[in-house]
């Protein structure tokens, strides 16, 4: 690593020896400046500090020693200097160490002793940077602690262990007290949708996944200032000393963009301003307590915020695992029972939203979270848990008249593949474009149209290969190519394995 060096004095053919005597590299500096006077040098300096400064004292428009005065008023103190001085100068050239400088030369000097003086410079530079790096380091490794430390206590408050929250606040008091006295407010958001648990169409399933990306792009982007608790179907952001305008800016403008893109309306709720960490899950609470107006005890606030999000549920209608669908239900609904009535209805309402999205992101039709909604046109909670457990054994564990009903999902999805079959396309990038999850899709595909994606893939390109080399136009090479296949060897081993001969013009 090189040092950056400015030289100044206003005798050219001093300052030109300064620069071409000493082989500057060898030293472990670098000259990014010369000039002529100290006001000149001045200026150039407080725009692009340098390391260290070889200055003359006595010249014109701007001494030296007035130069360095007024660079380390300027909050430059770290700059290496070393002064240039005339014998009669011997005087001020002493004064100047006060200002920071390492040493001073007498003029005409030789090389050699201004080497010396900047071997004792790169010295000092080389310790002071060992001490910044460690001190950086030190600074990092306390800073990846807390990072560390925050995402645990997060993830309790995400999973609602209380218990687990409370005991991370006792052991490391330490990191929560370094954390005290830093401003922060929780801002829970949601689609209106989400919140009035509207019935949900392929739209909404759009705007979430389109609002998760946003809010994620918002974290990476804002990593020291914002941290991101991520539930079911809402995003709590902790801003930590933001600004309150500008924080009132970026949600006005995501507010914005979420209308201009998905259509749909953003709802915001907030927290109180603390200035103690420990106070973190008060202030989620608050937040999501504010956005879902939840006027209720914590254990049904966090069955509301859950529910609709049960793994094993998931993936048992992913495999049309009747007995394990019939048993999660059944399970969610038990613990509903265990509420006070006053809470039941809005939970079950709350099921069947979370229910309703999961058969959209599985490319379901839409009749089919429209007949689930039907079911909470009955009055009373017990008729409408019934009708749940009819419908989804009705609708969601058979097959009317033996046909999928995920046909017209799995066209759609050949006739992607159909149209860009050159390009590489991935079983996750499908399942993202459909909004499927990638096994289930997999599934669905292989099902419906009889052959898995990779295989009509390739059935496409061979079917496109056959069809140009019968064109005559193209080489072998080139037809590879244009279907898919860069690599015309591995396109000579698909083809004969699917044509049963090599392939020929």
């Amino acid at each position: 690593m090189l040092y950056r060096l400015v030289l100044v004095d206003d005798e050219d053919w001093i300052l030109s020896g300064m620069q071409n005597a000493i082989d500057w590299e060898s030293v472990g500096f670098q000259i990014v400046g010369a000039y002529s006077n100290g006001r000149e040098a001045k200026e150039a300096i407080l725009k692009n500090p340098p390391d260290a400064i070889l200055t003359d004292i006595k010249m014109p428009i701007m001494d030296g020693i007035s130069m360095v005065r007024e660079l380390r008023e300027a909050g430059l103190g770290n700059i290496e200097v070393a002064f240039l001085s005339g014998y009669d100068d011997f005087k001020l050239a002493r004064a100047s160490i006060r200002l920071g400088a390492v040493d001073y030369v007498l003029k005409p000097s030789a090389p050699e002793q201004i080497v010396e003086i900047f071997e004792k410079i790169k010295v000092r530079l080389d310790e002071r940077k060992k001490r910044e790096d460690e001190k950086r380091a030190a600074a990092e490794l306390v800073q990846t602690g807390i990072n560390v430390f925050k995402n645990a206590v997060f993830n309790s408050i995400t999973d609602g262990n209380k218990m687990l929250y409370h005991r991370m606040m006792l052991l490391y008091s330490e990191l929560v007290e370094s954390e005290r006295g830093k401003r922060f407010e929780v801002i829970s958001i949601a689609l209106e949708g989400t919140v009035e648990q509207l019935q949900p169409n392929i739209e909404d399933v759009r705007a979430l996944q389109y609002l998760k990306e946003t809010a994620m792009k918002i974290r990476e982007k804002n990593q020291e200032e914002i941290c991101l608790i991520r539930s079911h179907f809402s995003y709590s952001f902790v801003f930590t000393e933001y600004g309150e305008e500008k924080m009132e800016y970026l949600l006005e403008q995501w507010t914005k963009n979420v209308k201009k893109d998905t259509g749909r309306q953003l709802c915001l709720g907030r927290s109180e301003i603390y200035q103690d960490f420990s106070k973190i899950w008060d202030a989620y609470q608050e937040s999501l307590e504010s956005l879902f107006h939840l006027e209720m005890p914590f254990e049904v606030q966090k069955l509301y915020l859950t529910i609709g999000n049960d793994t094993a549920l998931k993936a048992a209608i992913e495999d049309k695992d009747s007995q394990i669908i019939l048993w999660s239900l059944k399970n969610l609904m038990l613990r509903i029972d265990r509420e006070e009535e006053q809470y039941r209805r809005r939970l079950i309402e709350r099921l069947i939203y979370g229910l309703s999205i999961f058969i959209l992101q599985n490319g379901m039709p839409q009749q089919l979270v429209k007949a689930l909604y039907e079911v909470l046109e009955d009055y009373g909670y017990e008729p409408v848990k019934e009708r749940i457990l009819t419908f989804v054994k009705a609708e969601l564990l058979t097959d009317k008249e033996g046909k999928s009903k995920n046909v017209h999902l799995c066209q759609e999805v050949a006739k992607y593949i159909s149209k860009n079959y050159a390009n590489d396309i991935t079983l996750n990038e499908l399942a993202e474009k459909f909004y499927i999850s990638p096994n289930y899709l997999g599934t669905l595909f292989k099902k419906n149209i009889g052959v898995g994606i990779k295989e009509y893939q390739t059935t496409i390109r061979l079917e496109q290969a056959d069809a140009l080399i019968a064109g005559g136009k193209f080489k072998l090479y080139q037809v590879a190519e244009m279907v898919g296949y860069p690599n015309y060897e591995y396109f000579r081993k698909i083809y004969c394995k699917y044509r049963g001969k090599n392939p020929s013009a």
